[in-house]
């Protein structure tokens, strides 16, 4: 199936602060919802290690895919990742001025998302050659040698090109390209790429029992408040 291609840059970003159940304050932002076969996990102080289902993951910290391997990530506004095999990413988080930011930067693999349109919040895909602002929607992101893809299913996706500085919009039924050499290009989603990214989210969104799971969020001006994560085995 040929891929459609989009790219990201890495924003340095850290800051977003959840009190875990031990008490201490930690930049927690989502959760490792399930885990298929190889899956790795590095944080800020320790090396790749084996990721567990139900595992906090912090701003900072990277997601590694192996062969046939699934990775489902979801974040405290119930937005949901599923990273695909041979995929690497870090998810980071920074709470400016009442509005937290949410980072995913892609250096290889493919992932799809279901992101959730909500208040002070915003949400970025990044990888070395572009931005995507990301705002209520759902697709897939994949990064390539020459640069990267969206799909957008639903909503609407802003790509910024880093080397040309230049952005279009992506919406639903199209794939944008943002290559390497600066150029953007928009065109309508063919069936294929199309029906492969709404299988992709429907997977990640899970056909098993509900499960909740409450985390205290603190941020920097100490500020606190209880979340709701819902997930599905």
């Amino acid at each position: 199936m040929k891929r459609t291609l989009i790219a990201f840059t890495l924003l340095a970003l850290a800051g977003l602060f959840l009190v875990g159940t031990s008490g201490a304050a930690d930049k927690s932002i989502a959760l490792a919802v399930k885990i298929i076969r190889d899956v790795s996990r590095k944080t800020e102080t320790i090396d790749w290690t084996a990721a567990k289902k139900g595992e906090m993951i912090y701003s900072g910290d990277h997601v590694r895919t192996g062969e046939r391997s699934i990775a489902i990530v979801k974040f405290t506004d119930n937005s949901i990742l599923r990273v695909r095999e041979k995929s690497e990413l870090q998810v980071l988080g920074e709470q400016q001025d009442g509005t937290l930011q949410k980072n995913v930067h892609l250096t290889k693999g493919e992932f799809s998302f279901d992101i959730q349109k909500q208040e002070n919040e915003k949400f970025i895909f990044t990888s070395p050659t572009s931005v995507a602002a990301i705002r209520g929607t759902a697709g897939t992101m994949t990064r390539l040698d020459s640069g990267d893809i969206v799909i957008v299913l639903e909503g609407l996706v802003n790509l910024l090109n880093t080397f040309s500085n230049t952005s279009q919009d992506v919406g639903p039924g199209q794939t944008g390209f943002s290559y390497d050499d600066g150029r953007i290009v928009i065109r309508e989603s063919t069936s294929n790429e199309a029906n492969g990214a709404r299988r992709a989210v429907n997977s990640a969104n899970g056909s098993g029992k509900e499960n909740l799971l409450d985390i205290e969020v603190q941020d920097e001006q100490n500020n606190k408040k209880r979340l709701r994560i819902r997930y599905r085995d």
